[in-house]
């Protein structure tokens, strides 16, 4: 019996186990990007409004949702309560605002945004997205190359042909066109925002993707993310300003993200900004020390798993959620009180 198949075995098990014996909960906070119908979502960053709603009614029915500040505050005072939840979405996505905000208010539940904010204002949309539908969705060459840090990128796309208009990829060209996505997804996220930029052009020049179904959406404008906030269910954090490998910056480039990020929230929403998630969850001793040194309260992580009293409150763990219905979701926020 092969690895994968003893995991798979285990994983079915261990649902099992849960459905009969559900552990106690966990807190838990969540992290959601995008509330979109996205036919092109092959990562896994968008959730429909229609499962978002019932997610929303599972976490009204089995949690406790907190605000994020609420959750940190009580966490560091040592009186979260075990089934506590803050639910946070990242980049700053309108549809946050369109599709996520109406039903965040319908359900009561508080909300964290953290922005990207050099993407305020922009009518394109953030650059990973659009690589992607061009890729996924795009008529042009079999092959493509890019010169990025002095090597040579190379993307096989392969003869067939792309998404077909309703979303679904021949299963001859997905996994060619997933692969050559993740590359250069995976390449331009090191680069500065200048080096980015002609890559970006020669991908538009190369592929076409006229007619696809595929909405990459927008960041919010300025006055969209104080809609959003006018009334309090929703805070804001901050999320850089060109949503860049921090780790990978120097020291001055590092500071200005933080500082500047801060700021523009900061003068968004008229009150002081305490939350801070890093992009592509990469951070190492010194990120966290700067994040700290530029006035952050608390900073949220990508890594999976409850938050407990030892968590530390410059690297906690959250839930990524995926487009799960309701029964899915509930199934998962078992899985993560399980895990320790």
């Amino acid at each position: 019996m092969s690895i994968r198949t003893r995991l798979r075995i285990r994983t079915r098990l261990r649902s099992a186990v849960h459905r009969v014996w559900p552990p106690d909960p966990k807190p838990l906070i969540l992290m959601y990007h995008r509330i979109a119908d996205d036919p092109g979502n092959h990562w896994g960053f968008a959730v429909s409004p229609a499962n978002f709603e019932e997610h929303l009614r599972v976490l009204r029915r089995t949690r406790h949702p907190l605000p994020l500040t609420d959750f940190i505050h009580k966490l560091m005072v040592g009186t979260l309560p075990p089934d506590a939840v803050a639910l946070t979405l990242d980049d700053g996505y309108v549809d946050n605002l369109v599709a996520g905000k109406p039903r965040l208010a319908a359900a009561d539940v508080p909300a964290t945004v953290f922005l990207a904010t050099g993407y305020l204002d922009r009518c394109e949309p953030f650059w990973w997205d659009e690589l992607t539908k061009l890729i996924l969705f795009g008529n042009g060459p079999q092959n493509l190359e890019f010169a990025i840090c002095g090597a040579s990128v190379r993307l096989e796309l392969g003869a067939e042909p792309p998404a077909r208009a309703d979303g679904t990829t021949p299963a001859s060209s997905l996994t060619k066109r997933r692969e050559a996505a993740w590359t250069l997804r995976h390449a331009l996220r090191f680069l500065a925002e200048e080096e980015r930029r002609p890559i970006m052009v020669k991908l538009r020049s190369n592929l076409t993707a006229h007619g696809c179904p595929v909405d990459p959406g927008r960041a919010m404008t300025s006055d969209e993310v104080r809609v959003i906030a006018a009334d309090g269910l929703v805070t804001i954090g901050a999320h850089t300003v060109t949503h860049p490998v921090l780790p990978k910056l120097e020291t001055a480039a590092c500071r200005r993200e933080l500082n500047e990020s801060k700021a523009v929230c900061e003068s968004l929403v008229g009150v002081p900004v305490a939350g801070f998630a890093y992009p592509y969850g990469a951070f190492d001793a010194k990120i966290c020390k700067a994040v700290k040194a530029s006035g952050f309260a608390f900073a949220c992580s990508v890594q999976r798993g409850p938050v407990l009293i030892p968590s530390d409150t410059f690297a906690l763990p959250r839930i990524h959620v995926h487009n799960w219905d309701g029964d899915a979701f509930e199934q998962d926020l078992r899985s993560a009180s399980a895990a320790c």
